[in-house]
C-alpha cells in the first residue's frame, strides 16, 4: 500500500530541499530532529512532552541536492519500516513536490500518514513563508 501526494509550493527547489533536510525545520508535534541528510545517512525525529517521547527514525538511500531524497521511516520502533521518496521540481510559480510513501502494512496506518503529509506540507509553506517575510523585513 501506498500514498502518492503532490504539492505546489511557491519557493523554489533548493529553499523547500533545504528546509526538508535541516535539523532546525520542525514542524509541530515534533520538538526536535536529529539528521545527516547523505546516504546511508540517519535521522531522527523526536515527539516529546513531559509524559512520553516518542520517534520516528530511518536511514538516507538517495540524496540529490535540490532534487530528490530517499529514505525509511518507522515509528517508535513499531516494525512497520515505510519508504518515503520526495522529488522537488522547478514549477511556474515555485516547487512541484512529489510525495510517494510506500510499504505500508495497515491501512490504518498509511491513513494517518496521508493526512498527516497534508498537515506537514501545509505547516512547512507556512514556516517558509515566515521565513522570507522575515527576510525581506
Amino acid at each position: 500500500m501506498k500514498i502518492d501526494k503532490n504539492y505546489e509550493l511557491p519557493f523554489p527547489p533548493d529553499r523547500v530541499f533545504a528546509a526538508w533536510v535541516c535539523p532546525e525545520t520542525v514542524i509541530p508535534p515534533a520538538t526536535r530532529m536529529e539528521i545527516n541528510p547523505t546516504v546511508g545517512g540517519h535521522y531522527r525525529l523526536f515527539m516529546e512532552s513531559e509524559d512520553s517521547c516518542s520517534r520516528a527514525e530511518g536511514l538516507f538511500f538517495a540524496v540529490e541536492p535540490d532534487r530528490h531524497v530517499r529514505y525509511t521511516w518507522e515509528w517508535d520502533g513499531d516494525g512497520e519500516i515505510t519508504e518515503i521518496d520526495v522529488v522537488f521540481e522547478p514549477a511556474d510559480d515555485g516547487t512541484a513536490l512529489r510525495i510517494r510513501h510506500s510499504g505500508f502494512r495497515k491501512q490504518e496506518s498509511m491513513d494517518m500518514h496521508d493526512s498527516g503529509w497534508d498537515s506537514y506540507v501545509e505547516k512547512l509553506s507556512a514556516l517558509l513563508l515566515k521565513d522570507q517575510e522575515a527576510a525581506t523585513a
